[in-house]
């Protein structure tokens, strides 16, 4: 039989829209027969237009390169010839495949009639770990050598591997999986579902006995589940915690580095929990570098065992549990005798359903097109997940909106009967949290479901890391909203039904009862004033907080606002008090005419509508609830509104927190743990601790409190810098001066300094408006840079700056903390302005309420600790180095800048210059 022959080609074009628009540019193909690939071609293309100075950045391909090759119509018969016959290939095949047939038929060619492959789905439903379906990303997953991105020649014959590895993929799956596949894949692009189908056939000739590590459970190939280990034969053993240098050097056995820092906070935790001290919250700021999660894991792993406590660890993101879990695998267990046991503890939602998902691919028309595709990523994945965990889980575009159909319900939801009770990923996450030493959740978790961890006979200890953050979670946790909209939407709804729809309005059901009519208009009649309401609520809210005060609003993007408590006590007397009485008349009507129509027979069509009524009316309560819930305990809330993309004044929702989220602390989450470590990188300001332990409503009196020196040398591995610049900020600072100042700037000080570098600004509107202005004013320069809500997503970006070894990335809010960037992944960090709190934060609002000086109790620490944050992104780890640049002189000419100053780590300097001055000794730094 004759080997097929594939094409895999990659095409760089000018642009990604018609042939009369774009041109190709290069193309590369790479040709596979037997699983080999047997030939290469490649050719640049003269397009005969001008290559746009962005698609010469991406490919490096340029005007002059392109000026003495051929034109397309010069090679097209070459092309033609080559790929006639085979199966086209391609790394998103709907782009390649009609793209190359639009420039044969324009150059009098047919088009190539070929079956065509794509590997971008192949390789999302194959590949569910790896961090990206980019080529670059999936040939550094795969290990494949990928030297030149974006050129088309490198790509194609990194595609090619990749195809290979796709089909050795394939090869591995059970038969069972395969079918499903086949069953689920008609939708894939062109014929790419071919290559399903021939796995399939392969399978079947020569079937391969199932994998010891798979099962199938009803239709479904899953990971055989590794038995539950008790932990019951340790229970009883007792371990020395090593204390001195010596000991931990022999238990570390080379495996680790011994440091200073790191242990003394070892023998600081183990110490206090040892103790079990009436203070039960013990705070400790570890700063960055001194390798703080092992810093508290190695002696709560002792102190856990000889008390026969568990230790819940709570962090804020699921990158921080997996980081935690890590840890504790990789470097923990080795080191221990009897390795210690993890679990990580989500919700339900978390989990894949296995029996729902079952039910649903048993009828694939009902999936949609994305559905499909995930559903079909699902089951490759069963055949390595242990845990079903669907973060484990890269989502592509389309998977957020398809992924809630087969999330897990809880624990009441599953059936005993089900072929799937034992295997139930949920199930098994649950019964592991009994048996396991270290409960690894999040901040989120945590402040929701505190109770459910006081339930042990012996409480359990907890560690809440990165614990700045938790404040925040427990402030979310307290906060309310009152959905105009909705309430609105409601109304109209009820109108509807009862008076407005053609042929089943309720009106019309009632003509010959008058009595039911009236009481209806009277319904209605509230109905509608509730909406006049709204609507005057909403107009009022955005004339005077909107309008008047020049709120600064990013396009497209949503906004809160503060509101004052004047504000809520006038809409109390007036706005809120008429809606809350037209509510109460809907019930009234609604309960007179309940009784009406049970005491009357009016038919089956009548009553079930006005059972369908009765569901809309239900949903007023809540609304009535929300209303009376603003106008109580006005003084120890927070008001703000929020407002939609469009910022008009019909999205405005109305929003309410609690002012001291500590209260909420002390009560809920304090009694349910033996002991508290609350521990972070940047806790405190200076040596002022209260900001930080006001939030918890913690003193000095009842709380254990340390601040650790790091290991790092930072006079020998930072060096700021602030420039010396006639441009001040003040409030009459003309938002375009400020713009053309950062963007000339920026432009200058990246000159020459190849490092890769992150922008920190305090605004997005900011962000699009320099890097449009870079863009423009300097289209030469050949450096990436990524912007913040203009290049997609955070975690997009991110991600594109971490392949890049010289890119700038402009970025803002959450860029100032939370974001670890690896080894060299950034080195050089500039910071557009102090990071205060607009004027008009939610947040400052609250501290007005709470605070006697609001700027020097809130306003100026939380920038304080935010610009520490920042300063964190450069230097991660003991062997880091990095150069800070400061564009905001107010440092040096206010007398807060000083504050700012002293946040510096011990042993660095501030250094005062002109630009050419700074990038002098930030050139000298670097070498």
């Amino acid at each position: 039989m004759k080997k097929t022959r594939y094409a895999v080609v990659d095409l760089e074009t000018t642009g990604t829209g018609s042939v009369e628009e774009s041109r190709i540019i290069q193309i590369g193909c790479a040709f596979i027969e037997g699983d080999q690939i047997t030939e290469t071609y490649q050719t640049k293309i003269n397009p005969q237009m001008t290559i746009p100075k962005r698609i010469s950045r991406l490919t490096g391909i340029t005007d002059q390169q392109v000026r003495q090759a051929p034109k397309f119509a010069d090679v097209a018969d070459k092309i033609y010839q080559k790929l006639a016959g085979t199966v086209f290939v391609a790394h998103n095949v709907n782009f390649d495949f009609p793209f190359l047939n639009r420039e044969l038929v324009r150059s009098g060619y047919p088009e190539l009639d070929l079956k065509a492959i794509d590997t971008v789905t192949l390789s999302q439903v194959l590949f569910s770990r790896t961090r990206g379906y980019r080529l670059r990303d999936l040939t550094n997953y795969l290990h494949i050598e990928h030297d030149d991105p974006h050129s088309a020649d490198s790509d194609a014959v990194a595609t090619a591997h990749l195809f290979l590895k796709i089909k050795a993929a394939l090869s591995e799956l059970p038969i069972v999986t395969l079918e499903q596949l086949v069953k689920l894949g008609d939708q894939l692009p062109l014929q790419t579902a071919t290559i399903l189908e021939e796995a399939l056939q392969k399978s079947k000739r020569h079937p391969n006995k199932l994998p010891d590590d798979l099962l199938v459970v009803d239709g479904l190939a899953i990971k055989r589940p590794a038995p539950l280990n008790t932990g019951e034969e340790v229970n009883v053993k007792k371990e020395a915690y090593p204390q001195t240098k010596r000991s931990k050097i022999k238990l570390y056995n080379k495996t680790l580095k011994w440091r200073k820092s790191q242990a003394t906070l070892m023998n600081y935790v183990y110490q206090q929990f040892s103790q079990e001290n009436e203070e039960r919250n013990i705070v400790v700021e570890a700063p960055t570098g001194m390798g703080k999660t092992l810093g508290y894991l190695l002696p709560l792993s002792y102190v856990g065992r000889q008390r026969a406590r568990k230790v819940v660890i709570s962090v804020p993101t699921t990158v921080l549990q997996n980081q935690v879990l890590k840890v504790g695998k990789e470097q923990l267990n080795p080191l221990l005798r009897y390795p210690r046991q993890f679990a990580v503890l989500k919700g339900s939602s978390n989990y894949l359903n296995l029996d729902l998902f079952a039910k649903k691919i048993a009828t694939p028309t009902e999936l949609s097109k994305d559905g499909r595709l995930l559903a079909m990523k699902i089951l490759v994945w069963l055949t390595t997940t242990e845990t079903g965990d669907f973060d484990e889980i890269n989502y592509h575009v389309g998977f957020g909106n398809s992924i809630d159909q087969f999330r897990h319900a809880g624990a009441t939801v599953l059936s005993a009967q089900s072929p799937f009770y034992s295997y139930d990923f949920y199930r098994r996450a649950k019964t592991k949290l009994k048996f396991a030493d270290f409960i690894i959740t999040n901040h989120a978790y945590l402040a929701h479901h505190s109770a459910k961890f006081n339930v042990q006979e012996r409480a359990p200890y907890l560690v809440i890391d990165e614990a700045q953050h938790f404040a925040q979670e427990l402030a979310n946790l307290n906060q309310q909203y009152l959905d105009l909209n909705e309430l609105m939407m409601e109304a109209h709804r009820l109108v509807s039904r009862l008076l407005m729809n053609h042929h089943d309005n309720l009106m019309r059901s009632v003509m010959k009862h008058p009595l039911a009519g009236f009481h209806i208009r009277r319904f209605v009649n509230s109905l509608e004033k509730i909406n006049r309401l709204i609507s005057q609520i909403q107009g009022n809210l955005y004339e005077h907080f909107v309008q008047r005060q020049k709120v600064e609003l990013v396009e497209n993007q949503p906004a809160e606002i503060a509101i004052d408590e004047a504000t809520i006590q006038q809409l109390n007397q007036n706005e809120f008090n008429a809606l809350t009485q037209e509510l109460a008349n809907t019930f009234i009507e609604f309960d007179t005419l309940d009784r009406y129509f049970k005491q009357h027979d009016l038919g089956s069509v009548t009553n079930e509508a006005w059972r369908q009524i009765g569901a809309f009316q239900g949903n007023l309560t809540k609304f009535y609830d929300a209303i009376r819930d603003l106008k109580n305990d006005s003084a120890q809330s927070y008001y703000w509104i929020t407002l939609g993309p469009n910022h008009d004044a019909g999205s405005i929702r109305i929003g309410r927190g609690v002012v001291n989220p500590g209260e909420f602390y002390q009560k809920e989450i304090v009694p349910a743990f033996a002991q508290i470590l609350l521990i972070g990188g940047t806790l405190f300001v200076g040596n002022h601790r209260d900001y930080f332990l006001d939030k918890y409503a913690l003193t000095k009196e009842n709380a254990i409190i340390r601040s650790f020196n790091t290991g790092v040398n930072f006079a020998k591995q930072l060096d700021f810098e602030v420039l010396d610049s006639s441009f001040t900020l003040d409030p009459d600072t003309s938002p375009k001066a400020y713009e053309r100042f950062l963007a000339n700037a920026i432009v200058e000080l990246t000159e020459d300094v190849n490092r890769q570098t992150l922008v920190l600004f305090n605004s997005l509107d900011t962000i699009e408006k320099v890097y449009t202005r870079m863009m423009q004013e300097h289209p030469e320069r050949s450096r990436k840079i990524l912007a913040q809500g203009v290049h997609g997503s955070r975690a997009k970006i991110i991600r594109e700056f971490n392949d890049e070894d010289n890119a700038i990335l402009l970025g803002a809010a959450s860029f100032w903390e939370g974001i670890d960037f690896p080894g060299d992944r950034l080195e050089y960090l500039i910071v557009t302005r102090l990071p205060f709190r607009s004027p008009g934060d939610k947040l400052v609002q609250l501290a007005a309420k709470r605070a006697r000086n609001p700027f020097r109790q809130f306003t100026l620490p939380d920038a304080l600790l935010t610009f520490k944050q920042g300063l964190g992104r450069v230097i991660r780890n003991s062997d880091d180095t990095g150069a800070v640049v400061m564009l905001d002189n107010r440092i040096m000419k206010r007398r807060y800048g000083k504050q700012f100053i002293h946040q510096l780590p011990n042993g660095v300097e501030a250094h005062y210059g002109k630009i050419d001055e700074i990038k002098t000794r930030v050139a000298d730094f670097f070498k």
